[in-house]
């Protein structure tokens, strides 16, 4: 049975809840304190800088998604959608709350599918490319033993992203005509995936913004005293980034507290001092939602509404997608 909007957000609260009273529990609080007290701050303004680039940086490959099928709008546009949507994460299911926000700005209310498809094909294509540096990372760093079943994980969980997204307009084959998967990959999707060029250019902005954000978590980790393998950041980054991505939490609360406390202390770090680095990716995401807040309100404070399309507002972008234009 399915649960209701309500109930699904008291099922997530409970989870971000219970794994933050385990941290609580387990973790002293005054070494948390003192780990906080000694942050240096140069470290810290680097991170800062670093991910406020790699925002940037992604906002320029949904630019390039969106134009491809008719979406013109100004980079700076996308930006504004992009750290807008920021904003609506800190509060959403898990750290993708602000998706269905920016689809609707970039679609004007009037075409919010085809905006919509936009974000789903950046997620999903930086998602395959994030699983597969760590996965590269781990094969090339074995030196960490990890648990095997993580490392299975990691290793075919990046292999089979990256496999399943590039064969995706193939493999939807083999479902029937007419249902609602293959038509919205072959049809709604399909425009992104037909394009070479575009791909191959999306590609690359999506890895060196992948790896400007594994540079914050190194660049964190200093901040909090502790010099990190940036191989190792390049393999819990991806797991954690997943972990909170995934809806079973309120913002990724708790969530990426616990994945940082497991991470790092696996390898020796005190857990106050890994909490305070979770603590401090937080503050980066918390300072970036606020440039998106401040944009939010500067427009007026109200989100599009939207509005019933016009068939040729949809066919005609699509088309022009088909035909390279």
């Amino acid at each position: 049975m399915p649960l209701g909007g309500a109930t699904r957000w008291l099922v997530r609260g409970g989870i971000s809840a219970a794994i933050v009273a385990y941290i609580l529990r387990h973790v002293d609080l005054g070494d948390v304190a003192r780990a906080v007290s000694a942050v240096r701050l140069l470290p810290l303004a680097a991170a800062l800088a670093l991910y406020l680039a790699g925002q940037g940086l992604s906002a320029v490959k949904w630019w390039l998604l969106g134009c491809s099928v008719g979406l013109e709008r100004p980079l700076a546009s996308y930006a504004r959608y992009y750290f807008i949507g920021m904003f609506f994460n800190l509060f959403g299911p898990s750290t993708l709350g602000g998706d269905v926000v920016r689809g609707l700005y970039l679609g004007g209310g009037r075409r919010p599918g085809l905006a919509l498809n936009s974000v789903l094909f950046d997620r999903g294509s930086g998602l395959a490319l994030l699983m597969a540096l760590g996965a590269v990372a781990l094969i090339a760093s074995p030196r960490y033993d990890l648990p095997w079943p993580l490392t299975a994980g990691i290793g075919g969980g990046g292999a089979a992203l990256v496999i399943g997204w590039w064969t995706c307009p193939r493999l939807v084959r083999l479902l029937p005509a007419g249902t609602r998967i293959r038509r919205q990959v072959e049809d709604e999707l399909g425009p992104f995936w037909g394009d070479r060029r575009l791909l191959l250019r999306v590609s690359v902005v999506s890895l060196v913004f992948h790896l400007s954000q594994v540079a914050v978590q190194y660049c964190l980790a200093l901040a909090a005293g502790v010099r990190l393998d940036f191989a190792y950041c390049l393999i819990f980054h991806p797991v954690i980034s997943v972990m909170t991505a995934l809806p079973v939490s309120i913002g990724g609360f708790g969530v990426r507290e616990g994945g940082y406390l497991y991470f790092l202390t696996r390898i020796g770090v005190d857990d106050g001092v890994a909490v305070t680095v979770a603590l401090l990716w937080f503050t980066l995401t918390v300072v970036t939602g606020l440039v998106g807040a401040a944009l939010f309100v500067a427009g007026g404070g109200e989100l599009p509404k939207v509005r019933e399309a016009r068939r040729a507002e949809v066919r005609a972008p699509r088309s022009a997608a088909r035909t390279g234009s």
